[in-house]
């Protein structure tokens, strides 16, 4: 399956830490509390206002509260990094993250210095480094970065939701135990 990706914006950050698009707003996502001009948290209907989003076929069970989502219309390209999917996440309705990968050591490379830019700080990892988190006060990030190709799959995600979320994981693991 093909997933388009997001906007060439995204990661411009210049040496102040300070991450702006060409019309000088802050588009860095803990910043500006958006994702390609769409609010964390917003609805599936304004999202939809913005986007042209499909949603993926076979990726939930049925009433599953998490929906997924690809956009057709989307560059592979964010400012010096090339990813290769992206997938939205929404949460009973509402934008809870987006999900992108790279596909080598240097794509992985270059969006881990754009994201130690844009949270001004180096990421909490785990002992063997392959798990990377960036707290942010809105939005969070966490890489998973595979050893062996560099490839890193990266989501972003609101924090304000995150709780929500989890307690969506509890409770399918408990029916899936109770499936076997």
């Amino acid at each position: 399956m093909r997933a388009p990706l997001l906007f060439a914006l995204f990661f411009l950050p210049f040496a102040t830490g300070t991450v702006t698009g060409q019309s000088g707003a802050v588009t860095f996502p803990d910043l500006s509390k958006t994702f390609s001009g769409v609010p964390f948290g917003a609805t599936l209907d304004e999202a939809r206002q913005h986007w042209q989003l499909e949603e993926v076929d076979g990726a939930s069970v049925p009433d599953d509260p998490v929906q997924v989502y690809l956009r057709e219309e989307e560059s592979h390209i964010f400012g010096g990094v090339r990813v290769r999917e992206v997938i939205y996440y929404f949460l009973r309705g509402r934008f809870y993250a987006v999900a992108f990968s790279t596909p080598d050591n240097r794509q992985t490379t270059i969006l881990r210095e754009a994201l130690e830019l844009g949270y001004g700080a180096a990421p909490h990892a785990d002992a063997d480094g392959r798990s990377l988190v960036w707290p942010g006060e809105s939005v969070s990030a966490q890489m998973l970065v595979d050893g062996t190709t560099g490839e890193g799959k990266l989501l972003l995600f609101s924090n304000e939701l995150q709780p929500e979320y989890e307690q969506t994981l509890r409770e399918a693991a408990v029916k899936t135990a109770a499936g076997f």
